[in-house]
C-alpha cells in the first residue's frame, strides 16, 4: 500500500467514524488514541463496523470482533488494509 493509498484510507475511515459519532474530530484525535475511551460507545462501534464492511466490501469474521483490534484509528486502518489485501483488492 502506497502512502497516498494509506492517507486516503485514513480519510475514508475518519469520515465513517464521523458519520456514527458527531463528536469525532480527526484533527484533534491522534491516530493511536484509544477511541472507546475518547469518543465511541459500544453501540456506535458496532454501527461503525457494519459501515466498514459496506464501504470497503470486506467481511469482519466473528473471531476478529475483539475491541482491541478496533481501538484506534491506526489499528482500524491497518485491519481494513489487511482485509482488502486478503480479498485481493482495494476500494
Amino acid at each position: 500500500m502506497t502512502s497516498h493509498q494509506r492517507d486516503e484510507l485514513f480519510y475514508d475511515v475518519s469520515t465513517l467514524l464521523k458519520s456514527v459519532d458527531d463528536a469525532f474530530d480527526p484533527e484533534r484525535i491522534a491516530p493511536d488514541a484509544h477511541l472507546l475511551s475518547l469518543t465511541l460507545g459500544s453501540l456506535q462501534l458496532l454501527e461503525f463496523l457494519n459501515r466498514l464492511e459496506e464501504r470497503f466490501l470486506i467481511s469482519i469474521p466473528d473471531e476478529d470482533l475483539v475491541v482491541d483490534r478496533f481501538s484506534t484509528l491506526e489499528k482500524i486502518v491497518a485491519y481494513v488494509a489487511s482485509r482488502q489485501a486478503e480479498a485481493g483488492g482495494g476500494r
